[in-house]
């Protein structure tokens, strides 16, 4: 069985935003869920989300994509324990330009025993345990989910 590979924030914001290089990409990432049982998030990923679409004032026009989205990941959610918590902490001396969100994440990742993150974000090339899987290289890497 392949590797559970973790869905960022940003294949989401980018599959819903306005046009961009990345939303259709993003869009296909996020068609592949349903039929592969390895995709995951965690909550940390919604609280990134509902934190930005209330700061930039947009909830009422994105509330149902966040639903929608929670929805495709329903089952495939991880809580963020203290214990993820104090992973990050010690992450964050070693990977000392990843952001607390992003250090979750890592901690999240590691305790499943992940080694892959669907990211458009750049900053995880860092972390040495994980491959990112770009959302624009989709086409390239689709099979490593697939098995096609």
């Amino acid at each position: 069985m392949n590797s559970p590979i973790f869905i960022d924030a940003n294949v989401f914001v980018y599959s819903v935003g306005r046009d961009h290089l990345l939303k259709e990409h993003s869009k296909r990432v996020l068609a592949l869920v349903p039929d592969h049982v390895g995709f995951f998030t965690d909550a940390e990923v919604f609280q990134e989300l509902l934190h930005r679409y209330l700061a930039l004032r947009t909830w009422e026009k994105m509330r149902a994509s966040f639903s929608n989205f929670l929805d495709l990941m329903k089952g495939r959610t991880e809580a963020i324990s203290v214990e993820d918590v104090e992973r990050a902490a010690r992450l964050a001396t070693t990977y000392p330009s990843l952001s607390a969100r992003d250090l979750i994440h890592v901690g999240v990742i590691q305790r499943v025993g992940a080694t892959r993150i669907v990211s458009a974000d750049a900053d995880f090339d860092v972390v040495g345990s994980l491959e990112r899987l770009d959302p624009l290289q989709v086409d390239e890497w689709r099979s490593l989910v697939s098995g096609n």
